[in-house]
Order: structure tokens, then C-alpha cells, then sequence
């Protein structure tokens, strides 16, 4: 979108508000930060019981291939719709990871939990290639119902 759209549409738009009213803060306002962790930081974590929930955000298929031990799936587009998957208390830690550098859909996911209330979000951006690389716990196949 051009510079000049944009500034028509916010010329345009600036009187649809009722007098007095405010318009709701931009999403960016509402999202809590975001912390990026590294497969190091995730396995330390994991090794000392930290209180939180690996979220794997990729295709059900993929996840039964191989992905982080313990970790849950819920796709990216659907956290809210499996949200019996995440914790209730919302400031529990959730770390979001998928394909690696280069794939959003633990950003895209983070977002969807930030909407929901949660708080305290991180991204392991390096996603599930490098936890492989680094020869780290992972499971395979199709988990069982508890």
C-alpha cells in the first residue's frame, strides 16, 4: 500500500469515531513482549523442570515425525480452537517452535496466545532443525491419549 493511500485512508478515518471515543490500542500495543530463546536456553530450561509448555505450531504429520519430548501441538490458525491444550494460568511460560529461521508460525501462534491473555511468550526460532542438529530429545509418532 502507498504512503499517499495510507494517509487518505487515516484522513478518511480519523472522523469515524464518536466524539470523546478512542480508538482500541494497535495489536502491537496489546502484544506482550516476546522473548527469543535459543535451543540451548530451551534445553536448560527443560532440564531444570522450569514450569512452562513447548508448543509445537507445525502440521499434525509433522509433529508425529519428530519434535521436542514433552512438547504439545497446536498448530498455527487453531490456538485458539485447542486452547484446552494450554494452561490456565495465563502467565505460565509458553514457548512457541516450528520449521526453523525462516518459517512464522510460532510467531503466528505467539500472537494468537497473546489475544487469548497470555503473558509470557517466547520463540525458539531456530525450531526443530536445530534441536535435531544438536542431538536433543525428541519423540516420534502419534502420542498417547492421556
Amino acid at each position: 500500500m502507498s504512503p499517499s493511500l495510507i494517509a487518505v485512508l487515516v484522513v478518511a478515518l480519523a472522523g469515524a469515531l464518536p466524539a470523546g471515543a478512542q480508538a482500541p490500542p494497535a495489536p502491537a500495543a496489546r502484544m506482550p513482549a516476546v522473548q527469543m530463546v535459543t535451543g540451548e536456553q530451551l534445553k536448560a530450561f527443560i532440564d531444570a523442570k522450569r514450569k512452562m509448555v513447548v508448543v509445537d505450531t507445525r502440521t499434525p504429520d509433522e509433529f508425529a515425525q519428530a519434535r521436542i519430548a514433552g512438547s504439545v501441538n497446536i498448530p498455527a490458525g487453531f490456538v485458539r480452537a485447542l486452547s484446552n491444550r494450554l494452561p490456565r494460568d495465563k502467565g505460565t511460560l509458553l514457548v512457541f517452535y516450528c520449521r526453523g529461521t525462516g518459517c512464522t508460525l510460532s510467531a503466528e501462534a505467539a500472537s494468537e496466545a497473546a489475544g487469548m491473555g497470555h503473558a509470557n511468550l517466547a520463540i525458539y526460532q531456530a525450531g526443530i532443525p536445530d534441536w535435531l542438529l544438536k542431538r536433543y530429545p525428541v519423540e516420534t509418532g502419534i502420542p498417547k491419549a492421556k
